[in-house]
């Protein structure tokens, strides 16, 4: 959605995907604006459609629908996190693509519960939030017996003293969910736009936006669903919000020496590390100030999982806010930093350090996040604008479920979930979420 990107000026037409729209028609009953065609804002899209029958949708995106971020998504799920509310919103989300795969079928998109393995150095260490409460057992296993971690994890590091394995938890084919959710979203008559949104503006009780492609439209009801370009259209209304963007990246690599099996779990190392570089290379790092970053302490989080014949890693220890950007940038340095580290948990990948195979597909997006990783979702101090965003590292699991509050946020359902409040726009105004706010010590982030 950011204005800041040039020579796309002439590229669309003002068509949708079906044919023209033109403000008449879409007058002819309230018509609702998504700003943002990721996942979120598809599956918002679907879940107003079942909501409220009739209602005209039209999604509007600079980008063809789930072809930003998501197309960047690990595509993982796990049905734990340290806080009850993103639990159980996580857990009600799960559940709603369950009942997709029910109601369209289990070919529809892969849902595969491959399970989650939290690895640690450290036998005692408290390991993301996870705390075993009665009813877990079959959930959530923890394994100390070193000769049991050797015997079912033999890749992993001899010093390795914990595995944690959640069991409700794996991957999801996420361009096959989005196309379900946008294809029964355009039967009950939502429109894709194909375009930039450079202004808005209140007219009365609705709002007229105008494209890039010099076309405009009146709307009745906004949803922003912009992900890291949340606050650029924010402003267009005069609103911000708390949120921070940062740049992270994954990469994709061949696994000729079959270091890693093809049924291991989404493997986390949750402990920090430095990275143990070559006496060499710590030299030139230590010798150039740019490079200095490589030395310091480097988060938990690194996570690998088998992904077709080869594998995916990631390393979220990005913490800087950044400015979003269409282009992401590629980083020469970081898959040697994420095999270094990987070989701390798994020696063999130390080897891939060395000399990386190829072909290496590296890609990158930003994690949109407030302070406490939680999302923003509901009505704004604005009267019908709406906000489902933040939704760093969950939006993939966790965007069934956003879209369907904000339908209910929208739509006025009486008894909205219990996690409705957390996640409200206006919650920094509320001193008993404040109060939580300050009891979270872990915030999930992955």
């Amino acid at each position: 959605m950011g204005r800041h990107i040039k020579n796309y000026k002439d590229r669309f037409v003002y068509l949708s995907r079906e044919g023209p729209i033109s403000d008449q028609l879409m007058k002819e009953q309230e018509t609702i604006a998504i700003l943002g065609a990721g996942i979120a804002g598809v599956a918002t899209a679907y879940y107003i459609g079942q909501t409220k029958p009739g209602v005209k949708v039209v999604l509007i995106d600079k980008n063809l629908p789930l072809s930003y971020t998501t197309s960047k998504s690990g595509e993982n799920y796990r049905n734990y996190w340290p806080q009850q509310c993103m639990q159980q919103f996580i857990g009600h989300s799960i559940d709603l693509m369950e009942a997709l795969r029910v109601r369209y079928g289990s070919n529809a998109f892969e849902m595969n519960q491959s399970g989650y393995n939290f690895i640690t150095h450290t036998a005692d260490k408290y390991i993301f939030g996870i705390q075993k409460t009665k009813g877990d057992k079959d959930t959530i296993q923890e394994i100390t017996d070193a000769a049991t971690i050797k015997k079912e994890f033999p890749y992993l590091d001899k010093g390795i003293q914990k595995v944690v394995s959640l069991k409700n938890a794996g991957k999801i084919d996420v361009q096959a969910l989005g196309n379900l959710l946008h294809r029964e979203a355009k039967k009950r008559g939502t429109r894709f736009i194909e375009g930039e949104v450079l202004t808005i503006d209140c007219k009365g009780s609705t709002f007229h936006i105008v494209l890039d492609t010099k076309s405009d439209l009146t709307v009745d009801k906004l949803v922003i669903a912009a992900g890291p370009f949340m606050n650029h259209i924010a402003a267009m209304l005069g609103m911000r919000f708390p949120i921070t963007n940062t740049l992270q990246h994954k990469f994709i690599i061949p696994d000729p020496k079959k270091i890693i099996p093809r049924d291991m779990p989404f493997t986390i190392y949750t402990d920090a590390q430095y990275v143990n570089w070559p006496e060499e290379e710590k030299a030139f790092f230590t010798a150039d100030e740019k490079w200095h970053w490589l030395l310091q302490e480097f988060p938990g989080g690194l996570h690998i999982k088998p992904d077709g014949h080869g594998i995916k890693l990631g390393w979220a220890f990005e913490r800087a806010d950044a400015v979003p950007t269409w282009e992401i940038p590629k980083s020469d340095i970081f898959p040697q930093v994420v095999l270094r580290g990987a070989s701390r948990f798994i020696p063999q990948l130390g080897e891939y350090a060395e000399t990386i195979p190829s072909p290496l597909i590296q890609y990158g997006g930003f994690y949109t996040r407030t302070k406490e990783n939680w999302p923003l979702i509901g009505p704004t101090e604005l009267s019908n604008v709406y906000l489902v965003g933040a939704l760093s590292g969950f939006g993939t699991m966790g965007a069934c479920a956003a879209g369907e509050l904000c339908a209910d946020h929208m739509y006025g359902k009486k008894a909205l979930p219990g996690y409705a409040a957390h996640f409200h726009p206006s919650r920094y105004n509320d001193d008993t979420i404040i109060r939580i706010l300050r009891g979270v010590n872990s915030d999930g982030q992955l």
